[in-house]
């Protein structure tokens, strides 16, 4: 903690590199949420990109009583939905780098249904408003609670909890409708 008040102060100072130190612990799941908001490899960079500028930019603005996590997060989850506002058309390539398990090592059986749930879960995503994919994504696919979850877009946990409950009706139909088969007796 002190050692990210250290970097924080040289990066209020204008240290390019301590504001890289900074950020580095945070910059794959700035990605990951980027990616899984957007279902897009090439747009999850780009709205990186503009996160970490608006963060650069803003980054006097920061309070230390917030998490710098939170408030990254919440920055890029900003910058997605602009981005999703921006480009009605989605291109929906599933980059799997982007997916990560971290070094855990999985089975090549379960990562095969792991791609496959995913890509039957994006499939379905794409139909959500993009307010309701970033609760999803924040609140079930990222596991941030309600409060967080609030707390990250600024809603109050009653708007979060509605959101998250359409979303969920809106995938539930739209997968029941787009894969009448469900998944696989294995995957269940």
């Amino acid at each position: 903690m002190k050692d990210e008040e250290q970097l924080l102060e040289k990066a209020l100072q204008g240290d390019a590199r301590a504001f890289e130190r900074l950020l580095f612990p945070y910059r794959q799941g700035m990605l990951n949420l980027a990616f899984r908001i957007t279902q897009n490899a090439e747009d999850a960079q780009e709205v990186c990109q503009e996160a970490l500028l608006k963060i650069f930019r803003y980054l006097d603005k920061y309070r230390s009583e917030m998490n710098l996590k939170n408030w990254t997060y919440q920055i890029v989850a900003n910058a997605a939905r602009d981005h999703l506002r921006k480009r009605k058309k989605q291109d929906l390539s599933a980059d799997p780098r982007c997916l990560q398990e971290g070094d855990r090592q999985i089975s090549p059986e379960d990562s095969l249904l792991q791609v496959e749930i995913r890509d039957k879960l994006q499939a379905c995503i794409r139909f959500l408003t993009p307010k309701e994919r970033i609760v999803f994504v924040l609140r079930d696919v990222e596991g941030h609670s309600i409060r967080e979850t609030a707390s990250l877009l600024r809603l109050s946990s009653v708007s979060v909890r509605t959101h998250l409950s359409r979303a969920r009706c809106k995938l539930r139909i739209r997968f029941e409708e787009i894969y009448p088969e469900g998944l696989r007796e294995d995957e269940a």
